[in-house]
């Protein structure tokens, strides 16, 4: 069980942050990716053709990867603050289940992406691209939740992701 602390670590917040501007890196550069391979049927095998924003796209997937493993290490090593006291039962279930979701989408994508990419399976591209809006629809829920922490509730629950505690 990792331990409570008062506030996320510095690397923790940079690892978050970090994290955010891959998945939006990829998440704006993958319909062009995606158009591209169905067209030319790119493969790991011909890299000397694979475009720029391709190599990129991979480039990312894998250090979000490694990052997550980073970031999963340290929540277990640093551990991470308590949810707010006040808040009910159900939007503390709420909050560990889209966490949970978020670090299972934030791993099967590059998984799945590497085995599309390197392995060529089909199942793997499948899985990637439906794993694409799995982790937008939670990603929109983390964000819509943070907003309404912030300006709703007013508990400054946000603040945990700005400066180390």
């Amino acid at each position: 069980m990792a331990p409570v602390t008062s506030g996320y670590s510095r690397i923790q917040i940079i690892l978050h942050w970090a994290i955010a501007v891959l998945v939006v890196f990829q998440f704006m550069g993958s319909d062009t990716i995606s158009s591209l391979i169905e067209q030319v049927g790119l493969t790991a095998s011909s890299a000397e053709t694979i475009p720029l924003l391709a190599r990129a796209h991979v480039i990312a997937g894998i250090l979000t990867f490694v990052l997550m493993l980073v970031r999963v290490f340290m929540r277990f090593t640093k551990g991470a603050p308590a949810l707010p006291k006040d808040e009910s039962a159900m939007m503390k279930m709420a909050a560990h289940a889209t966490h949970g979701i978020l670090y299972l989408a934030l791993f099967l994508m590059p998984i799945s992406g590497a085995a599309a990419w390197f392995g060529q399976v089909e199942l793997a591209d499948t899985v990637h691209i439906t794993l694409k809006f799995v982790l937008l629809g939670f990603v929109a829920l983390h964000v819509a939740a943070a907003l309404y922490h912030q300006f709703v509730l007013k508990n400054g629950l946000i603040k945990r992701m700005m400066k180390a505690g």
